[in-house]
């Protein structure tokens, strides 16, 4: 694979400009050129300046360096994801195969998200074992949440929530016993605040809010998914957030649902199914109705998880 060097220089010229424009008293045109040419390596806080000056958003930019929105990092971890999803005990044991392929590719590779990663798979790989002997899902996941201590003691450690951190909250969120992981909640609701403020970033606490969200509906607490589609709301009303509104009507026909009110939970969805059609959105309104029969029919056997590592309803 070519080295970043190499794309910024393909993106500066394609972009018309000169070494001369991207330099500073940091960093001569010498050392721009080395490391254009695989000759020298830079800083971070160098290499976001050259992408600040060449109006390029790091996401972007490994789009370019890549052809693929994800990062090396991301697309073994996916390899893995591709392979997880399996139904039997004798389909699980396979997994070993691929979780040494990314344990190795971890020590040469070390980074923090796939540290936590590798817990996960280990909760995950525990917990269905002990399922596929017969254990309820709820108490294989109460049994082995000791495995994502570290990663919960990251989370309660972090001044500042960012994206990594709310992804990692709801990667690890079905872990928590509902008291602990209300207390989540509200970190993640304090701890993200100036972090929302970012463009682009709003949407990421709301995404997070949908997964914990269903895992209280997994786990039958009612009060707590109460406690938090009224945090929920309150966010949406104070913001005028026009996409959550839309959407909250669903979440509480799902708390009417929990609830045992099967015909308020029908009126309820049904009013973001209704809406959702009217805008012309045609696929979400698919993807809801889909959870609806899940919900109506099944219960609450899903998690939601809104992130490009996991399927967007993943199976608990």
């Amino acid at each position: 694979m070519k080295n970043y060097g190499e794309t910024v220089k393909t993106i500066r010229k394609a972009k018309g400009m000169l070494l001369k424009e991207l330099v500073d008293e940091q960093l001569s045109i010498s050392l721009l050129s080395q490391f254009e040419n695989g000759r020298l390596s830079i800083s971070c806080e160098r290499f976001h300046l050259i992408l600040s000056k060449l109006e390029v958003k790091f996401e972007e930019f490994i789009v370019l360096h890549s052809e693929s929105p994800h990062s090396p990092l991301h697309v073994e971890i996916s390899k893995y994801m591709r392979a997880a999803n399996v139904t039997s005990l004798k389909e699980l044991e396979k997994l070993q195969t691929n979780y040494q392929e990314l344990l190795t590719y971890y020590h040469n590779n070390y980074s923090l998200e796939l540290d936590h990663f590798l817990q996960l798979i280990r909760f995950n790989y525990e917990t269905k074992k002990s399922f596929f002997n017969g254990v309820s899902m709820l108490d294989a996941s109460s049994t082995h949440s000791h495995l994502l201590d570290s990663a919960k003691q990251y989370l309660a450690d972090t001044t500042t929530w960012g994206v990594y951190e709310l992804k990692l909250f709801s990667r690890i969120a079905v872990s928590m016993e509902p008291e602990l992981l209300w207390q989540y909640v509200k970190m993640a609701n304090d701890k993200s605040e100036r972090f929302e403020k970012v463009p682009d970033n709003k949407d990421i606490l709301y995404q997070t809010f949908i997964t914990i969200f269903s895992v209280f509906c997994l786990f039958g607490e009612a009060d707590y998914a109460t406690k938090l589609f009224d945090l929920w709301k309150s966010r949406v009303i104070r913001e005028e957030h026009i996409e959550q509104a839309v959407l909250l009507p669903f979440y509480e026909g799902c708390l009417a649902q929990l609830k045992h009110d099967k015909e308020q939970a029908i009126e309820l969805m049904d009013r973001t199914l209704t809406t959702l059609e009217n805008l012309g959105l045609s696929k979400i309104a698919h993807d809801y109705a889909e959870l609806k029969k899940v919900v109506l029919v099944l219960g609450f056997v899903t998690v939601i998880i809104i992130d490009p590592l996991f399927e967007d309803l993943m199976n608990a």
